[in-house]
């Protein structure tokens, strides 16, 4: 039977004890917590408006302030409620790469979803997974509970990277499953078709979900620290490239910095929160320094 203890070190799981897990914007949970929501009542008080966002409940918009200003707003009133928190890994066969990192990609994204699941958990907001390749391979809808926990660390631990990555085909009817807003946490290595992974990013942002799309990288892919000529295998299609590492590397360098700024400023357009995350870190340490930026900015 799976516990946290499987992925956590009791040491880290205290250090988690003193982090919250929120969303920047409202949630829309289904049980009383310590989140502000959305959610319209006889007994919540009005708090303010927001833009219609594609998919909110028409019920909620202010027509009287449609008239006045000929633009959609919804109404937004305050009452305490539940954190819908879904963890989405990509577990394409790219991320079982390791070089200098303390653990392959696969292995730091999993404890850093188990750290996170571990925060919404003790916080009683709800959690959910999807794990993916070039398809959807698992998909636990987001609950609560001790039972459900289970069969999220249950899934996590049996689960291991294989196949090509195709984002946009296994993730781009997902967010009609996932009808209520929350947090969404997407941990990838990002070896994909950048507008594949966009439009992704786009279908949960319809929804209303604040997006941390984090890109999990090996030191060694920012850096290229190999010596002389080398051998370099795709591990997703066993494509094989002979280059001397010397020659390359400036080139190379600059390629990834040039998509990671890519990523960056598409990631800013969509408002979502854009964030590296290298294997030679803890998992812990980097959750609780994205939580920490967060909180000052209003999460």
């Amino acid at each position: 039977m799976a516990s946290f203890s499987d992925f956590l070190s009791a040491e880290t799981m205290r250090r988690l004890d003193h982090l919250v897990l929120a969303s920047r914007w409202t949630a829309e949970g289904g049980r009383a917590g310590r989140h502000s929501s959305v959610l319209k009542g006889a007994s919540v008080e009005f708090r303010d408006h927001r833009d219609y966002v594609q998919g909110d409940n028409l019920r909620h918009l202010d027509w009287k302030l449609f008239g006045r200003t000929e633009r959609f707003f919804i109404k937004q009133y305050q009452e305490e409620t539940s954190l819908r928190v879904h963890l989405v890994l990509d577990a394409s066969a790219s991320m079982a790469f390791k070089h200098s990192g303390l653990t392959t990609k696969f292995e730091f994204a999993r404890e850093l979803a188990a750290a996170a699941a571990y925060l919404a958990h003790h916080q009683q907001d709800s959690v959910g997974l999807v794990i993916y390749d070039d398809q959807v391979r698992r998909w636990l809808p987001t609950k609560g509970g001790s039972r459900h926990v289970r069969n999220f660390l249950e899934a996590l631990a049996a689960h291991q990277p294989a196949g090509r990555t195709d984002t946009g085909k296994a993730l781009e009817s997902l967010a009609e499953g996932m009808s209520r807003r929350g947090l969404v946490l997407m941990l990838s290595d990002l070896l994909d078709s950048p507008d594949a992974v966009f439009r992704a990013l786009a279908h949960f942002r319809r929804r209303g979900h604040d997006v941390v799309l984090v890109h999990v990288l090996d030191p060694a892919e920012l850096t290229l620290p190999f010596d002389g000529v080398s051998d370099f295998i795709d591990m997703e299609t066993g494509e094989r490239l002979e280059a001397d590492a010397a020659l390359v590397r400036r080139a190379y360098r600059d390629a990834i910095d040039s998509a990671i700024a890519g990523f960056r400023a598409r990631c800013g357009a969509l408002r979502v929160d854009f964030r590296i995350a290298t294997t030679d870190r803890s998992p812990a340490e980097f959750l609780s320094v994205l939580l920490a930026d967060r909180r000052r900015l209003g999460a």
